[in-house]
């Protein structure tokens, strides 16, 4: 092998390295391409100790082109615009492999997530609902990056054992190609702060879905938080 091949190789092989560790810098823990501060950016962690602005709304909410629980123009049924159209390409693949999705619930203003915490209060107590619903400013569904999904005929609807259905499976195991994660893991309590939500999607853009996925990390986990 010539001289010339040789440093011509060792140039290909030093621009990947260099390409890796940037992408990983970029998508890191210490240093995240996004704000998971800013209820903008859909690398936004909120959990019970990151709460946002009660006057915080998203301005793109849009309705997917998919089945849902009720009319397009209810906000509940929005999402971001970028995450309705990665949910979009997700119910189709699922739809393609035999899988019939529809949209439980998505977008939560502050009043509605303090109409639907009280609820859970009122049914549970306040310490067993704190396992199930985030109190008003501290829900994912504010920011307009999470979604509820369920199966079109209702069955398990956002009940765990959704997680066992084949529709479940497939959603833990192909969501990451779209964007999505499975937000609220098994055996993760203790770290979100919530029982395992199998139906409970959020969307960080296909970099950290697939970084998620592959690590079996929670957002917690992967921004030291």
């Amino acid at each position: 092998m010539s001289k010339l091949l040789l440093a011509a190789l060792a140039i290909l092989i030093l621009v990947g390295a260099n390409h890796w560790l940037d992408k990983r810098q970029a998508i890191g823990p210490t240093e995240p391409q996004f704000s998971i501060s800013d209820p903008e950016s859909m690398w936004v962690v909120v959990n019970k100790n990151r709460p946002i602005s009660k006057s915080y709304s998203p301005s793109d909410l849009q309705a997917p082109e998919v089945k849902l629980r009720h009319p397009a123009s209810n906000p509940n049924m929005q999402l971001r615009s970028e995450a309705a159209s990665a949910l979009e390409d997700l119910f189709e693949a699922a739809s393609g492999d035999g899988h019939e999705l529809m949209v439980g619930s998505a977008y939560r203003s502050y009043k509605t997530q303090s109409a639907t915490y009280q609820a859970y209060v009122t049914t549970l107590g306040a310490k067993e609902a704190n396992k199930v619903s985030a109190k008003p400013g501290t829900s994912e569904h504010q920011t307009g990056w999470a979604v509820d999904v369920a199966p079109a005929d209702w069955k398990c609807f956002l009940e765990t054992c959704f997680g066992d259905l084949p529709a479940g499976k497939w959603v833990a195991s192909n969501a990451h190609d779209f964007g999505f994660i499975v937000r609220y893991l098994e055996d993760k309590a203790k770290i979100t702060g919530y029982n395992y939500e199998p139906w409970h999607l959020r969307y960080v853009g296909k970099d950290l879905s697939d970084l998620l996925y592959s690590s079996g990390q929670t957002m917690e986990e992967h921004f030291s938080l």
